[in-house]
């Protein structure tokens, strides 16, 4: 869970800083056409990083589900065991 929450806290990073920042620092140098690449830029980046975190959720849930049954198992062993 740890390291889904570490990966999505770059991947919203990986969003949010690149594309706003070139715009920032370049504003005054930019014609019009490149807001529209930059913003087209930015929905990509977007879409990709959503698919991303996506199968990293995908992946979290499996490995939640994973440990669930695994402690259903040891719980049941553990009270089989005892007398």
């Amino acid at each position: 869970m740890r390291r889904y929450n570490r990966g999505s806290w770059i991947r919203f990073a990986l969003l949010f800083i690149p594309v706003p920042l070139v715009v920032v620092t370049f504003r005054l140098y930019l014609e019009a056409e490149h807001y529209y690449v930059l913003g087209g830029a930015f929905i990509f980046c977007a879409g990709l990083l959503y698919v991303l975190d996506d199968r990293a959720a995908d992946k979290r849930e499996a490995a939640l589900k994973a440990a669930r049954i695994a402690r259903a198992a040891y719980q049941e062993a553990r009270s089989a065991a005892q007398p």
